[in-house]
This record gives structure tokens, C-alpha cells and sequence, in this order.
């Protein structure tokens, strides 16, 4: 869905289509709506994920997606292509909880290889994308997009409920049993599933003295509640890293760059072509870095490297451009440019999404998940429809400057308020966030 509009937009403006036509303009809102419809999706999914369970949830996400792409595969004009975008737009939610669904049914110690196996399907969907477009129209490539989704709805429904769920709904006996299916019975399995259910215990007994205080009461008191707000802001600090290392933009723009700075549209294909088997290499090799090294340490010193590699982007293009130097290297800037993208999915990439998904309250997680989320969409709706335009305007050195002083602003932040969180439970790095430490904590992290 991500990689889609590299594919799309090039028949949409070509103009020796036979298939449906559009300007510049319809063709970016057409590539970014699904970001803002999005942000209703959240609303929508949201209160499915904390009511109704994590199968629930994840059954209507693929539902909807593949509505999406049956209207997208059988639209016959421009609004039909906007209506199948915003349909698909409303499972961008998705992002958010699939990754807390899956950091809930893991284990502690697989939980960053998990979500780094993740981030390879979604690398292996952009390189089928993009492959696919030298043999298939952009209607076969939708069509064939309906398969992978429909074995999701399948597979779901073999799914056990999350463990976390069924203990924060008060359901102990099954939460157990769901527990011991997925983690086994040793000792360190049974301290976290007593550590969960004690936790949720508890919270319980506080939910009692609550009960009298109507709908309205309770929602602003969620809001005012002090670790969910530092939870989201985190989240929204590394979902806004995310955006500007390049993880969207360039799935969705690199043939554009690529043949603003090469002039080749040859060399742009191939090497959006080859820019996917790195991403799917990056996150393969980052499944054992995450393993091996601290999520604060990748995530700042990878971090570091990918904003030094974007501000050389920046001044090798603008000197290029504006005095004809590296003018007979024309491979230079488009290895950059793939190694920057190298270097943002084995550090920033997996990791912010990783932190994403480990350092949301339980009970507060589908109201953190709506507030993360809208402000995921209102990001990535606005570097889809905004990146074209830099691009435009300032040129591919104006834009990789400005996304190389966004990121630079994020991890200064975070680099003050991130906990670190390898390793640890989520019900550690939830009494971790609330300032409290405990013994079984100590045990399951030694």
C-alpha cells in the first residue's frame, strides 16, 4: 500500500496512458489521502482494539484493506482511485496495532526481532511492488495485492485472544491459558504471567473506586494521566523520526528523486528495485543487531550516522546542481542515497517501531493508540503530499535538509526522555514509566 503510488502516479501522469489520467496534483492528494483518512480509522479501530480483542481488531483491519484493493483494482475514473486510497487509509492504524498486538503475544527477548520480521514483510511488499511494475499494470499489481490479504483474514482465525487483554478485561483463567500456549510453563514465564495478572489485579481494585464517575470524568482523567502523555509524546517523537529518515518517502518517491538527479527513468527503476533488496537486507541484519545491542545506543548512534549521510545528500546535490561538480559521477548520489536508506532501516527504523509498540500503558493502550495514531497519520499524510512539493520548490537538496533537521530535533529529545526498553516486560517498562521498580522486575531482567 505504501510503495503503490511509485507504481501508480507514473501511469497516472504519463501522457501516453490509455488507463485513467491525472495532474500532479490529484496524483499526490490521491498518494497521501490514505494518510489522512487514516486518522478517522483511528477512531474507528481504536475502541475495537481496547472493547472487543486483538482478533477483532486485526480481522476488520484486513477486511478493510481488502475492500480497498478491489475498489482500487476495478476504479474506473479519479474519484474512484481517491475512494480506494481513503478505504485503505482507514486500516493505517494498522501500523500501530499490529505492532502492540504482536509485542503482547511475544516474548520479552523476541519481541525487537518480532518487529524487525515485520518491517521485512513490509520491505518485501515494496520489492514486489516495484517488481511486478516491469510485467503488470498498476490494476493487475492491485489485483494480486487481494491474496496475502485474504490469508491474513484465514490465519486470525486461529489466533488465541492476547493474554494482556483477557487480563486487563479481568478474565485470569483464560488469560493463563492463552499465555502458557504462546510462552510455555517454565519459571520465567510463570513470574511474568504473575507480575501481569497481579498488575492488572491491582488496577482493578483502583478501577472500583472509579466506577461512580461518569464517561466524560473518566476520559479526561485518562488524558491528564501522566505516563500515558509521556508514552505518546515518545511515540510521536520516533513515529516523526521515522517519517523524516526517509522510511516513507522514499517507497514512495525514490523513482522521482532518483530520476530528478540521474535524468535516467532506467536507472531510477532499477534502482528503486535495488533500493528494496537493501531495505529487505538492512532489516534482516538489524533482526540481530537489535538483538544484540541496547535499543538507545541504535537508535542514537545509527541515528547519528543516517542525519550525517542526509546532510551529504544534501550538499553533494546542491553543488551538482549549481556547479557541475560530481557532474561525471553519476553514480555517487544515488549510492549515497541508498546507503542512507541502509543505514535508517538497520538503526532508526526498526527500533522506533519497536519502542512504538513496548511503551504504551495497558490500560490506557487503545487511547494511546488513537492519539499516537492520528498524529502518525497527520505525519504521514503530510510527507506524501508535501515531499513531491519540496521537491518541487527547494529540490532534493532543500527537502533532505529540512527532513535531516527534523530528525536531528527528535533525537535530541529522546535522547533525554527515552527509557530504555531491551529486554524488559511490558509490564516492567510500564512500572518503569509510573517510577516504580519491584523484585520479580529485577529477576525477569537478570
Amino acid at each position: 500500500m505504501v510503495a503503490f503510488p511509485s507504481v501508480l502516479n507514473p501511469a497516472l501522469l504519463s501522457p501516453n496512458s490509455t488507463d485513467i489520467t491525472a495532474d500532479r496534483n490529484q496524483a499526490s492528494w490521491i498518494a497521501s489521502i490514505n494518510g489522512i483518512s487514516g486518522i478517522v480509522g483511528f477512531f474507528i479501530l481504536s475502541p475495537i482494539f481496547q472493547s472487543f480483542g486483538r482478533k477483532a481488531v486485526n480481522i476488520t483491519l484486513n477486511v478493510v484493506m481488502f475492500v480497498g484493493w478491489i475498489t482500487l483494482a476495478t476504479a474506473s475514473n479519479v474519484t474512484m482511485l481517491f475512494i480506494a486510497r481513503a478505504i485503505q487509509g482507514l486500516t493505517v492504524g494498522g501500523v500501530f496495532i499490529a505492532a502492540v498486538t504482536l509485542s503482547e503475544y511475544s516474548t520479552p527477548r523476541r519481541r525487537g526481532y518480532f518487529m524487525t520480521l515485520k518491517k521485512i514483510s513490509i520491505g518485501l511488499g515494496s520489492l514486489t511492488c516495484h517488481t511486478l511494475a516491469l510485467i503488470c499494470t498498476w490494476r493487475q499489481i492491485a489485483g494480486i495485492c487481494i491474496i496475502p490479504i485474504s490469508l491474513a483474514i484465514l490465519f486470525i482465525l486461529f489466533w488465541p485472544e492476547s493474554p494482556s487483554y483477557l487480563a486487563m478485561k479481568g478474565r485470569f483463567d483464560e488469560c493463563e491459558k492463552a499465555f502458557i500456549w504462546l510462552n510455555g510453563n517454565s519459571l520465567e514465564s510463570k513470574m511474568e504471567l504473575k507480575e501481569l495478572i497481579n498488575a492488572q489485579t491491582e488496577q482493578h481494585e483502583l478501577k472500583k473506586k472509579t466506577e461512580n464517575l461518569s464517561q466524560i470524568k473518566k476520559f479526561f482523567r485518562q488524558l491528564n494521566n501522566r505516563e500515558m502523555l509521556k508514552a505518546c509524546f515518545i511515540v510521536a517523537l520516533v513515529t516523526l523520526c521515522i517519517d523524516a529518515c526517509g522510511r516513507y518517502f522514499l517507497l514512495a518517491y525514490l523513482t522521482q528523486i532518483l530520476e530528478e538527479i540521474t535524468g535516467s527513468n532506467t536507472v531510477a527503476m532499477y534502482g528503486s528495485i535495488v533500493s528494496d533488496l537493501l531495505l529487505i537486507s538492512a532489516l534482516a541484519v538489524s533482526c540481530l543487531v537489535i538483538r544484540l545491542f541496547d535499543r538507545r545506543t541504535l537508535l542514537f548512534g545509527l541515528g547519528s550516522v543516517t542525519i550525517m549521510l542526509m546532510f551529504i545528500i544534501s550538499i553533494a546535490v546542491f553543488t551538482k546542481s549549481n556547479y557541475g561538480f560530481l557532474s561525471t559521477v553519476t553514480w555517487l548520489i544515488p549510492c549515497l542515497i541508498l546507503l542512507h536508506s541502509f543505514i535508517a532501516s538497520v538503526g532508526i527504523v526498526p527500533v522506533a517501531f519497536t519502542i512504538s509498540s513496548e511503551v504504551f500503558p495497558l490500560e490506557h493502550r487503545g487511547l494511546c493508540s488513537c492519539i499516537s495514531g492520528v498524529a502518525f497519520t497527520i505525519f504521514y499524510a503530510a510527507t506524501l503530499k508535501l515531499t513531491p512539493l519540496m521537491i518541487e520548490h527547494t529540490g532534493v537538496s532543500g527537502t533532505y535538509t529540512i527532513y535531516a533537521l527534523i530528525v536531528t530535533f527528535c533525537l535530541a529529545i529522546l535522547f533525554v526522555i527515552l527509557p530504555e526498553t531491551k529486554d524488559k516486560t511490558l509490564q516492567q517498562i510500564e512500572n518503569e514509566m509510573k517510577g516504580k521498580s519491584d523484585t520479580n522486575s529485577r529477576l525477569l531482567t537478570n
